[in-house]
């Protein structure tokens, strides 16, 4: 069985769905502790059993932070970032934002992560078990 949400940026341009392997409320994101995030008050969410699609009017904006090993995506109109993302040999994995999702409060609290501390090996390894498959 698979349960599916749907969410969009704050101006509505971008939206987006994930299919989830179980209930939402069965979810709690994970907060970035970097500044990027912190600043921004985005939590992740991935199931690696799911799949989340992300439409846009427009061409989203594209950055790295951090290591600048993984992409986050940003509405080109309102600069929501609504996903975070890594091309592996297997397909573009990643998690989307979950403070934009229409049942966002169905979900569990946020626990706090720190990607900081890992080196650029650890954190692939973390986004292979993790993330999910995101289709652009």
């Amino acid at each position: 069985m698979s349960y599916q949400y749907e969410g969009c940026c704050s101006c509505g341009e971008t939206i987006f769905s994930i299919v989830l392997s179980t209930p939402i409320n069965n979810y709690a994101p994970r907060a970035c502790d970097c500044n990027f995030c912190t600043s921004r008050g985005i939590a992740y969410l991935s199931d690696p059993l799911g799949k989340s699609e992300i439409n846009s009017h427009q061409p989203l904006v594209k950055l790295k932070q951090g290591s600048n090993q993984a992409h986050f995506f940003g509405c080109s109109s309102c600069d929501s970032i609504v996903a975070v993302g890594y091309l592996f040999n297997a397909g573009f994995r990643g998690a989307v934002n979950a403070t934009l999702f229409n049942d966002n409060n169905r979900l569990q609290p946020a626990v706090i992560a720190s990607p900081k501390l890992l080196n650029a090996d650890e954190k692939v390894e973390r986004w292979k078990k993790l993330w999910m498959t995101i289709t652009l």
